[in-house]
């Protein structure tokens, strides 16, 4: 039996979206670790020959049913800061806009909730997906 001895990478490379009706953000209720059960924007990691946009756009679709006409970078953040990975994660931050398609929970998301900032506080959201939440409500008005 061969054993498997490649290195594993030391940076993972991901992508979150960030949808927002009037003052409601669309998140997820997390059905895999890190994090199981709490709720954060759609997202996942970039898949071999994708690039960030790419992975976005299939993570949303993947995890809500929704599609979207145009995406924004928001930033980028390095997600080993808050000790989930083990490994620098760089997660590319994307606004989503003009959504379309049918709301459906799917792949890894539990189900999924519209929420406000406020409302976002009576659950247990992840620290990043709160403070971009409060930063686009900023921005945008």
């Amino acid at each position: 039996m061969i054993q498997d001895i490649s290195p594993h990478p030391l940076i993972a490379h991901g992508a979150s979206i960030i949808c927002r009706k009037e003052n409601r953000f669309l998140l997820v209720k997390r059905g895999k670790e890190p994090l199981k059960g709490s709720l954060a924007f759609p997202g996942g990691g970039v898949e071999a020959g994708e690039n960030a946009e790419q992975a976005a756009r299939r993570e949303l679709t993947e995890e809500t049913g929704l599609h979207c006409s145009r995406l924004r970078l928001v930033d980028t953040i390095d997600l080993s800061q808050e000790g989930l990975y083990g490994k620098v994660y760089n997660l590319c931050i994307f606004r989503a806009y003009d959504l379309s398609g049918q709301e459906q929970a799917g792949d890894d998301a539990v189900s999924l909730h519209w929420l406000t900032v406020e409302d976002m506080l009576q659950h247990i959201v992840t620290v990043s997906t709160l403070a971009f939440a409060r930063r686009i409500l900023q921005e945008e008005g």
